[in-house]
């Protein structure tokens, strides 16, 4: 079954990648890489461009699933983009890595996370 993962070319986002891709191996795959680049916010972070997206497939290639890469433009709320994803995908798995930056964030999720977590038709992973 498929496993999504939401990447972003972060630490914390190879980490969920990585977690991603033995998830898929279990299930038997395939993969689907999605980083989603909000319009109108050139200098997000979490955008990937090329070489962050070539270095993830990097990571991926020993991996004995099938890996796709969607790099997904919206205007609208990324959690909205990634369970559309996940929804046309049919999978079974959705992989998020969340930021841990001190002990009182460990206990608190993102409003994206949240609604991923409330809205998912599918198992959701938070590495």
């Amino acid at each position: 079954m498929a496993v999504v993962v939401g990447f972003i070319p972060t630490e914390v986002g190879y980490k969920a990648l990585d977690a991603a891709r033995d998830a898929a191996e279990q299930r038997g795959g395939p993969l689907i890489l999605v980083n989603v680049v909000r319009e109108g916010v050139d200098e997000d972070p979490r955008h990937a461009d090329d070489l962050q997206l070539e270095t993830a497939l990097d990571r991926l290639r020993r991996s004995a699933v099938r890996v796709q890469v969607r790099q997904e433009r919206t205007e609208d709320d990324i959690a909205d983009v990634l369970l559309k994803v996940v929804e046309e995908e049919k999978a079974e798995l959705l992989v998020l890595g969340i930021r841990r930056q001190n002990d009182l964030a460990r206990h608190l999720l993102g409003l994206t996370v949240q609604k991923l977590l409330l809205s998912a038709r599918s198992e959701v992973l938070v590495v």
